[in-house]
Order: C-alpha cells, then sequence, then structure tokens
C-alpha cells in the first residue's frame, strides 16, 4: 500500500513539474531556441539523457526478448557466429527430413499437418535456414563486438545501441533545423517536439526489442543521419567541397539503411527535391557532376555488396529473403511482380494502407484504455502537418526557403512505405509503423515550425503552449500504447504487471 502511494506521488510529481514548466508564461515560450545559451544547452542535454534512459532501460524486463528465452530472436547472435566459422546460413545441421522432402516448405498449414521441426521466421532456400534480417547491424555491430570481447551480443543491446543514437539524430536534426529555418522556435517547443517524436517513433522497440525491432531500429538511426547530413548539406553549408563532405555522408548512411530494413530506407526518395534545390544554387559543371557522382559512391558499392549478399543466399541479387520465410503465411509467390497488379491485390493494398494510417479501435474499459489504432488516431498531433498548412503565409515561407518540393516529397514517403509494406506482408502489424512515425514526425515538426513562425509574438507564445502540451499528451499515448499486452512484451508476460501500475495511479486506494 505504502509503496503503491509513494510510488504514485512520484508519477504525479513528475507530471505536475512537467505542467508547471510548460505554463503559458514560462520561460521555455519565451526563450528562442537561437538564444540559448550555456545553461539551456545543458538542459537539452539532461533531457537528451532521462529520454534515451527512458527508452532503452526497459527493454532488458521481457524474457522473452532479453536473451533469456531467445527462441528465434537471437538470430544476428548467429550469423555473426556462422561469418566467423565462414559461411552465411545458420542451420548447423539441424534441418527436419520433412522439411527437405515438402513440395512447398512455405505454406505454414502444411507444415503443421506434416508435423514439420523448423526454425520460426527464418528464410529456409535449398535445405538451409538463412537470416532474411537486414545485415548490416551485423557487421556495425555483432562481430566487433565478438571480435573485440570473445562473447556474443545479446541482441536487444544493439537495439538499444541504435535506439540512442536515434534519438540523438531527432535531437541533432531538430536542433539544426530550427536554427537554420525557425528564427522563433522556443526552447520549450524543441524539447517537448523532440522528446515526443523521439519515443513515438520507437516506443515498440521498447516493448519487443530483439531482432524484428533491431533490424528497424537500425535503419531508422541510419535514415535519421542521413537526413541530418543531407540537410546540413544542402541549406546548411555553404563551401562546396564540405556539402560534397557532407553528402557522401548523407550517401553512406542512407544505403546502409537498405541493409537494415529496405522499407525504411524508402524515405531516401527525399534526397530527389535535395538535389533539385542544391542544383539550383550551384552551377552545374563537370567538376560538379563528378563530385556529385563521388557523393553518391555509397549508394553504388553498399547496393552491390548487398546484392551479392542476397545471391549468395537465394541465388538472386534483388531477393532479400522475404519470399522464403518460414511463417504465419505462405509469401513464396510475393515476389511475383505480376501479382501486385492483380485486383485482388490491388484492393488488399488499399485496405491496408488505410488501416495502417486510419483505422479505429474502441476504447477499451480495462487499463491503460488504448489499443493500437491507425498512425494518425494513435498519435493526432501529427494532423497538424496537415492543419498548419493552411494560413497563407505558411507556405510563402516554404516557397522562400526552397522547401516546398521537400515537404511534399515527406507527405509522399509514407504513402510510399505504406504501399511496400503491405505488398510485401501477409498483414500489417503495429511495429510496422515505426516504418513511418519517424518521417511523420520530421515532417510535422517543419510544419510546426513554419507555422508558429508565420504567428506575432503573443500568439506564438500561446501556440508553444499549446504544441508543447500536446507533445507531452504524445508521450503519455506512447507510454501507454507501451503497457499494452502484446508481442511477449513485460505486460503480456507478466500480467500482474498491468494491475500493479493501474494500483500506482491509484495511489494504492483499493489495493488488498
Amino acid at each position: 500500500m505504502i509503496a503503491y502511494f509513494l510510488g504514485g506521488c512520484a508519477i504525479y510529481g513528475i507530471v505536475l513539474f512537467v505542467l508547471v514548466m510548460l505554463r503559458p508564461k514560462s520561460a521555455l515560450h519565451t526563450k528562442k531556441l537561437t538564444d540559448c545559451g550555456r545553461r539551456e544547452k545543458i538542459t537539452i542535454g539532461v533531457v537528451l539523457v532521462i529520454l534515451i534512459l527512458l527508452c532503452t532501460l526497459p527493454m532488458g524486463l521481457a524474457p522473452g526478448w532479453n536473451g533469456e528465452d531467445p527462441g528465434a530472436t537471437n538470430q544476428y547472435e548467429l550469423v555473426a557466429e556462422a561469418i566467423l566459422n565462414g559461411h552465411i546460413n545458420i542451420d548447423n545441421g539441424d534441418v527436419d527430413p520433412l522439411l527437405l522432402q515438402m513440395d512447398n516448405p512455405y505454406d505454414p498449414q502444411a507444415r503443421v499437418d506434416l508435423g514439420v521441426d523448423y526454425r520460426w521466421d527464418t528464410a529456409y532456400y535449398h535445405g538451409h535456414y538463412y537470416m532474411y534480417f537486414g545485415v548490416v547491424p551485423v557487421f556495425l555491430l555483432f562481430l566487433p563486438f565478438r571480435l573485440i570481447t570473445g562473447m556474443s551480443l545479446t541482441t536487444y543491446h544493439a537495439t538499444q545501441v541504435f535506439v540512442a543514437f536515434f534519438i540523438c539524430g531527432v535531437f541533432a536534426n531538430f536542433y539544426m533545423m530550427s536554427k537554420r529555418f525557425f528564427k522563433k522556435m522556443t526552447l520549450g517547443m524543441y524539447l517537448m517536439l523532440a522528446s515526443a517524436f523521439s519515443i513515438m517513433s520507437i516506443w515498440y522497440s521498447v516493448d519487443a526489442p530483439a531482432l524484428y525491432c533491431t533490424a528497424i531500429t537500425g535503419a531508422l538511426c541510419m535514415e535519421i543521419w542521413s537526413l541530418f547530413f543531407f540537410m546540413r548539406a544542402v541549406w546548411v553549408e555553404q563551401e562546396e567541397k564540405k556539402s560534397i563532405r557532407l553528402a557522401f555522408f548523407g550517401s553512406l548512411f542512407g544505403a546502409l539503411a537498405f541493409g537494415c530494413r529496405p522499407p525504411v530506407a524508402l524515405a531516401n526518395l527525399f534526397v530527389i527535391p535535395m538535389l533539385v534545390v542544391y542544383l539550383k544554387k550551384h552551377k552545374f559543371t563537370k567538376k560538379l557532376f563528378g563530385e556529385l557522382v563521388v557523393a553518391a559512391m555509397p549508394y553504388v558499392v553498399i547496393g552491390i555488396l548487398l546484392m551479392c549478399y542476397n545471391y549468395a543466399r537465394f541465388e538472386s541479387p534483388f531477393e532479400f529473403g522475404q519470399a522464403y520465410q518460414l511463417t504465419a503465411a505462405d509469401q513464396s509467390s510475393y515476389g511475383s511482380i505480376a501479382s501486385y497488379f492483380s485486383q485482388t491485390k490491388m484492393i488488399a493494398v488499399a485496405n491496408a494502407v488505410l488501416y495502417n494510417f486510419v483505422n479505429y479501435n474502441p476504447i477499451c474499459e480495462a487499463f491503460p484504455y488504448v489499443i493500437f489504432n491507425g498512425i494518425l488516431l494513435n498519435f493526432p498531433i501529427l494532423w497538424f502537418a496537415v492543419i498548419g498548412l493552411s494560413p497563407e503565409g505558411v507556405l510563402k515561407r516554404m516557397k522562400e526557403q526552397q522547401m516546398r518540393a521537400f515537404i511534399v516529397m515527406l507527405f509522399v514517403i509514407p504513402l510510399v512505405i505504406a504501399v511496400m509494406d503491405a505488398l510485401w506482408s501477409p498483414f500489417m502489424t503495429e511495429r510496422y509503423r515505426m516504418d513511418q512515425y519517424w518521417i511523420m514526425g520530421v515532417l510535422c515538426f517543419l510544419v510546426i515550425g513554419f507555422y508558429h513562425d508565420n504567428l506575432s509574438e503573443t500568439a506564438g507564445r500561446k501556440f508553444s503552449c499549446f504544441i508543447s502540451l500536446w507533445a507531452f499528451i504524445t508521450i503519455g499515448k506512447s507510454i501507454l500504447l507501451y503497457l499494452v499486452q502484446n508481442d511477449g512484451n513485460v505486460t503480456y508476460t507478466y500480467p500482474e504487471v498491468v494491475e500493479q501500475i493501474k494500483m500506482i495511479l491509484r495511489l494504492g486506494i483499493g489495493a488488498g
């Protein structure tokens, strides 16, 4: 009883503290980010560290994801070991003879009927198991850790690393964007939006951190830093040589994203409007053409390496393993381009895209009362990306900053990713929305920034308070979604945790 009461007091104390800090007359809504000194930068650093700890420490709570009961989630560790042993398959001679004899081993019902023993959620091809998840994390983290320490890196720790660097990337991008485009951006808005859009983008990886989310967060980490370097190259850096250098790193991170999770890497489409803006600023010469080719080389080199890896596994440079999964559905026909254009498939894709963005499920009667909805209903703050475009001055400011085409592309990218997710998957799950949350958060931040800069000083202060509170609600919603019993997470594994948290929020009232 006392523990519940004290825990509840601590939580409500934190909420009250944040609300007081975000009150309309708070200095957070008058202090411009461009005027921040040492004290404000320390504040940003403290918030950043707290957020990283909040998003990484809970990852080790569920035994199905923290390595205690790995199941299929240790595939990255197995691939690292396999590479050190001179091969890329992960079967180690344990393929069931019944699986070898099947006409269609990808039919899940046939596997059940025959009683086949197989490795769940691996890719199976010509008698071998392979990992179909992106291999880049193996070379970035798992192999170096194994070589340096002699031990395997437990998979969820890699997700922790990617999440930490992703959050740093969000804060770095929003800081750079504010300095470059939004002279009126307040410290309060910056802190709350960076925090909200960070946790909104990766909350599911806190729930189920190993394997699936290792690939996804790896791609998110690569893409957010790709965006950072490309934006600096196009809109911040004035010297051509430095711009090309920055663009090279943008290409490097963008290319690495394809080796983590290809749907997330489709965000590289934002390079197209950026290149147009860059070419408008610089005279096109043979020298510049050569420099741009050099800047784009990581896409070529890493693309070739990934195609070689694909060919070594599946005898096709363009097959990542999607068609050969041993999972809940037969996906062996998904590689057929013709199947994408059948009426049945097109209708299914349209329904999946609508489900992805605007699906609604009723409020639950039991705590935490929420359930997974479409992106725009999970986090309504993202609607402001559309609402904020209504004032005429907002579009004018975007045009002046040569940002309109880039903003349009940020609207297009989530749709493209959703379509590809629908084409390549038998059904849409909540973790697939991680592919889009981050880019929609970037879009929303940009629109909010332009909208706020279009307001008067008084209206801007009120808006800063309003949007900061909305961001705080978004953080709260992310935490509630984390508590939903799902996918072997901590509340699914230990249902009593839900009741304990409920009693904490009730200050122990009603506890037995």
